[in-house]
């Protein structure tokens, strides 16, 4: 086999060139390529902490619900007024209301309206018309 010698063999070019001023330029146009071509950084974070602000604005509500319930009008309804209410401006019958009672509030009933057999006796002699009564 012949030996070869790099120095005394033809030279190969590479083929490969340069422009002019290729260097002397490059710190310039590459400073340009990174201003230009910047990007926006995103941290990982930042989609989370849409996360917990929601989950720290649903405990607040949470935890104030109940302190404004507490803090609304506590006025109560007097007996007559509910009466009425319910004789003039809805439309249920007294025959739905009194479906509409159970044991415990007949047992209330019978216990506010004690009513004594002297003067039911008395009030039904009273009246000569008793099929109001029972009809009703």
């Amino acid at each position: 086999m012949n030996s070869f010698n790099l120095e005394n063999g033809p030279k190969i070019k590479s083929g490969f060139k340069t422009p002019e001023d290729y260097f002397e330029n490059f710190s310039e146009q590459m400073l340009t390529r990174i201003n230009t071509d910047e990007k926006p950084v995103r941290s990982i974070f930042q989609k989370r902490s849409n996360w917990f602000v929601a989950a720290a604005a649903v405990l607040i509500v949470g935890i104030a619900i109940p302190f404004l319930n507490k803090s609304g009008n506590n006025t109560s309804i007097d007996g007559e007024s509910l009466e009425n209410y319910l004789a003039y401006q809805s439309n249920i019958s007294q025959y739905d209301l009194v479906n509409l009672l159970d044991e415990q509030d007949i047992e209330a009933l019978e216990s506010d309206l004690k009513i004594d057999d002297a003067v039911v006796e008395s009030a039904l002699s009273d009246n000569t018309n008793l099929e109001n009564y029972l009809t009703e």
